[in-house]
C-alpha cells in the first residue's frame, strides 16, 4: 500500500506541474503522464477529483492550442478563400 501511495503522490505532482507547461512541453508531459497512468492503474484510484480536474484542464488547454494552431489564418488562405482544416486530435490511451 505504501508503494501505491508513493506512486499516487508522484502522479499528483506530475498533474500539478501541467499548469506551468505550454506547447510542446505540455504535449510531451501529457504523453509521459499517460504512460505512467497506464502502468499504475491501482495508484490512479487514489487520485482526488481535484487532481483529475487539473489534468482535464491541461488537456483542454492542449486541445485549444492545437485548434488555434490549425485554424491560424495565413496570407495565402485569405486570397484563396476558406480552406479546410483538420481539427481531429487523438486522445486515445493506446
Amino acid at each position: 500500500m505504501q508503494e501505491l501511495t508513493q506512486e499516487a503522490h508522484e502522479i499528483k505532482l506530475r498533474v500539478a506541474q501541467l499548469s506551468e507547461l505550454s506547447g510542446t512541453d505540455l504535449k510531451a508531459e501529457m504523453d509521459d503522464l499517460k504512460m505512467v497512468l497506464l502502468k499504475n492503474p491501482a495508484a490512479c484510484e487514489l487520485l482526488l477529483p481535484e487532481d483529475i480536474g487539473m489534468a482535464v484542464a491541461a488537456i483542454k488547454r492542449l486541445v485549444g492550442t492545437a485548434i488555434a494552431a490549425a485554424t491560424k489564418e495565413t496570407p495565402s488562405s485569405r486570397r484563396k478563400g476558406s480552406t479546410k482544416v483538420d481539427l481531429s486530435i487523438d486522445l486515445s490511451l493506446d
